[in-house]
């Protein structure tokens, strides 16, 4: 079994998702609109351009999203997307991409868990948990 985390953004998903590809360092961004719904569309005109279902395929995961249909987008709480390194460079470096325009909610350093982990809030309003793994 694998788990991976799906998430829901206010009608920014493609922007986010590209800036995710960038940061990761991939290109494999598979991106549906409401638009390619096969037949006639249950949803409102003004959601055919908006992403139904996005997938970055990285490496141990899939990270997967979609613009929220409701009128009711909050932030998501109580939950993070967490990632885990075993280079304290790389975690820092995606730490710090990550962190670019959002919030960091904890500085990335060593703790007496980890040789480096961090927490933030991007700039989308996704939280983040960065963590190096222990040798």
């Amino acid at each position: 079994m694998k788990i991976n985390h799906y998430l829901f953004y206010d009608g920014n998903c493609e922007e986010a998702f590209k800036w995710y590809a960038k940061i990761f360092g991939v290109d494999n961004l598979y991106m549906q609109r409401f638009k390619d719904i096969p037949g006639e569309s249950p949803f409102s005109k003004d959601m055919d351009d908006k992403v139904m279902h996005v997938a970055l395929s990285l490496e141990g995961g899939c990270l997967m999203g979609s613009d929220d249909l409701t009128e009711n987008y909050q932030e998501p709480r109580g939950m993070a997307v967490s990632l885990n390194f075993e280079n304290v460079e790389e975690a820092r470096d995606i730490f710090e991409k990550l962190s670019e325009g959002g919030t960091v909610t904890m500085k990335f350093e060593p703790t007496f868990f980890s040789p480096g982990f961090g927490v933030l809030k991007d700039k989308f309003g996704i939280p983040w948990m960065v963590n190096t793994e222990m040798e």
